[in-house]
């Protein structure tokens, strides 16, 4: 145990972790190893944040693995002539047991020293060193980051093992007797459960935890716990309650500030055009603009700054870079998808994404989505930021929920013109109590109210939501309706299905196509893609395998395509081997 205290407190502190800024000098002025008074470390509420903010030190570490896991193995990303063989192993889903990128022991290390410090903080709490209030905070917060982590491993690898103990070396969890491997679906139960009965779910909006880092505000840094559960059910497939978190998420704005209609908070979970339009901001601005710029930052909710001053240095340049390593480029298919993009008056040209704004250039596909800024004739200025979570992502795995649960029609608004262009009806009744409004029982957590009228002026709390195609000046993208329902009489508005499982497939194939154009590079393609092929499985066991040849055939790969598809034509590969 004392090993994990003393890696923690003494390890790299990353991205803004100043924490010379803290009460706390423990972080730096700590005893020789073989002299380290262990028990020192936690004696109050400051040694608690210093513990809390040297996780996430550790957390930062695993920022380049998370990209390379989470998008190389999907369609979007591809290799390039520089890439070395463990990378090239990762793109082609044929990993080497001795393959770097794919040891789960960096992952572990850090649940390792979440489970340490939550012990830690139980004693703290039991010695009356924490208050019950600080512990309840600060337990949650390193328990969300464990679960994250832990959902990371379950995507990546399938079974593993589920260890909550605090041990004295990482070595202890290669024992099988005292630690079996649980199958993923067992270990997302788990997950659940503890994150459910973690004692503060809420955001950190003031406190200790709040405040500046190295300039950088702490608001947006830590694991959203609303996200966490709401994606943990939306793996197992819970749709509702998925919707439940992601609600909270949505709506957020109306308990943060009273003031429902200020636009920093609106546009932070909202999804809308407006912002761009207000102050003549890009797309792209979002991921150049400094952390803490107000505007071109409304639309994450969740990024960890990188340091030029602090290690790790942004790691990404090292990756994707053309001037730098330049191991990981844009794939065909990729640049496929957004060439195919229709704005709104038919021009070809999206401006908002793609092209210039997600990648460099054809020629040369280089992905600037994550190193905006890099000059290499300023090779020391490494500072960016590692976005995680942004509001279209929040919304497609909303609309992904409402779709499952029949509420195709919400799924329809958030992807394409927005609830109340969606729930307008074609003339205004005289009664306009229900309109505008996505389901009747405002408990539902599918309602949203989009109501906006005068005499007397109304605005209601989405009447601003222009859904994520309509924010970017896109075409909607619609279903083939004659595929799926009886279209023998034209003028019945409830068609009644002739096909309704096809119908939600191909609803969940457009979210799938929108996440691809809107979050390419972000690190959610591979969990996307697995996601939809564990539930689409027994009707369609090769989906996965077709998605990602699909990517070595937009190359005129058909020998990469047949290889990939082959291995990924057995459920098993579609995981990679776990090997401390």
């Amino acid at each position: 145990m004392k090993r994990n205290i003393r890696s923690l407190f003494t390890g790299v502190l990353s991205l803004m972790l100043v924490l010379s800024t803290l009460s706390c000098k423990k972080m730096f002025d700590i005893s020789p190893e073989d002299a380290l008074e262990y028990d020192k470390n936690y004696q109050n509420v400051n040694d608690a944040d210093a513990a809390v903010w040297g996780i996430y030190g550790k957390f930062v570490q695993i920022a380049d693995r998370y990209m390379v896991l989470n998008e190389l193995r999907g369609d979007l990303e591809d290799v390039t002539l520089r890439s070395t063989k463990y990378i090239r192993e990762i793109n082609d889903h044929n990993v080497s047991a001795d393959n770097p990128w794919a040891d789960p022991k960096p992952f572990y290390e850090i649940i390792i020293n979440c489970n340490d410090v939550l012990s830690n903080f139980d004693k703290m709490l039991a010695d009356t060193r924490l208050s019950q209030a600080d512990y309840d905070i600060r337990y949650s917060e390193i328990g969300a980051v464990r679960t994250w982590v832990y959902l990371q491993l379950g995507i990546h690898y399938g079974s593993i093992p589920y260890v909550t103990d605090p041990l004295t070396s990482i070595k202890d969890v290669q024992d099988e007797s005292k630690y079996p491997r649980i199958s993923f679906d067992q270990l997302l139960t788990n997950l659940t459960q503890f994150a459910e009965a973690l004692p503060n779910k809420d955001p950190i909006t003031s406190g200790s935890l709040f405040r500046t880092l190295d300039g950088n505000n702490t608001r947006k840094m830590m694991v959203n716990k609303y996200l966490l559960l709401g994606d943990l059910y939306l793996w197992k497939q819970n749709w509702q309650q998925a919707a439940v978190y992601y609600q909270k998420m949505m709506n957020y704005a109306d308990v943060e500030r009273q003031d429902r209609n200020s636009e920093q908070w609106y546009e932070t979970y909202k999804v809308s055009g407006w912002r761009s339009q207000l102050v003549g901001g890009n797309w792209d601005d979002m991921f150049s603009a400094a952390y803490n710029e107000r505007y071109s930052n409304y639309n994450i909710i969740w990024q960890i700054p990188f340091s030029k001053g602090f290690a790790p240095q942004n790691p990404f340049i090292a990756l994707y870079s053309a001037s730098e390593g330049y191991q990981i480029k844009a794939s065909n298919l990729a640049i496929q998808n957004w060439d195919n993009q229709t704005r709104i008056g038919n021009s070809l040209v999206d401006v908002n994404r793609g092209a210039q704004n997600s990648y460099r250039s054809k020629a040369l596909p280089e992905i600037i989505k994550l190193i905006p800024n890099y000059n290499p004739q300023e090779p020391f200025e490494t500072a960016g930021k590692w976005i995680l979570y942004r509001a279209p992502l929040l919304h497609l795995r909303m609309a992904e929920a409402a779709n499952q649960v029949g509420l195709d029609s919400i799924s329809d608004a958030l992807l394409n013109i927005g609830i109340q262009n969606t729930f307008r009806p074609a003339s205004l009744p005289s009664n306009r109590t229900n309109i505008m409004q996505t389901v009747k029982d405002v408990n539902s957590p599918f309602y949203f109210d989009a109501r906006n009228g005068d005499a007397p002026t109304f605005r209601a709390p989405w009447y601003r939501n222009d859904g994520i195609r309509g924010s970017n000046g896109l075409l909607p993208a619609k279903v083939d309706s004659a595929s799926y329902f009886d279209m023998s009489n034209p003028g019945d508005p409830q068609k009644p299905f002739t096909d309704e499982a096809g119908f939600r497939r191909a609803m969940e194939d457009l979210l799938l196509e929108e996440a691809a154009l809107e979050l390419a590079f972000e690190g959610n393609r591979w969990p996307d893609l697995l996601r939809t092929a564990l539930r689409r499985k027994t009707t369609d066991p090769n989906y996965l395998a077709n998605k990602i040849a699909a990517k070595f055939e937009a190359k005129g790969d058909g020998a990469g395509a047949a290889a990939v598809r082959a291995r990924l034509s057995n459920e098993a590969n579609w995981y990679l081997p776990f090997k401390m």
